[in-house]
């Protein structure tokens, strides 16, 4: 079962990865941080399965891409959304469930967070 207030945030960007974290936590969630995709599968295959996946797309190791298709590949975590947060493109990219540009729109990234997390997607 999801934990409804757990978010894995995935970015090589350590400035953007501890803003994004602090706005989250502020916000009552609890994040895990993964510094590209391969941490991120790491960590979501040995943590209770989390609410929701931000993922940037552009990471050294394995980028967002490979990593949404792995997780595809893993019934035990295939079912996780995933909302990409880049600014390398405009549209939604295949097996996510959003997209944020860059630079973030708060509200906007607040409202998919309460709407993955609360259950209601």
């Amino acid at each position: 079962m999801p934990d409804k207030q757990s978010i894995v945030v995935v970015d090589d960007d350590i400035p953007a990865l501890d803003a994004l974290s602090k706005l989250l936590e502020t916000n009552g969630y609890q994040v895990l941080q993964a510094h590209n995709g391969q941490e991120a599968l790491e960590t979501v295959k040995s943590s209770p399965p989390p609410a929701l996946i931000l993922l940037d797309l552009s990471m050294p190791v394995m980028d967002g891409w490979e990593f949404m298709r792995r997780q595809r590949l893993e019934p035990s975590i295939a079912h996780i959304p995933v909302v990409v947060i880049t600014a390398l493109v405009s549209a939604v990219p295949a097996g996510a469930k959003a997209l944020i540009s860059k630079p973030i729109n708060v509200n906007r990234l607040m409202l998919l967070v309460q709407k993955y997390c609360s259950g209601a997607a």
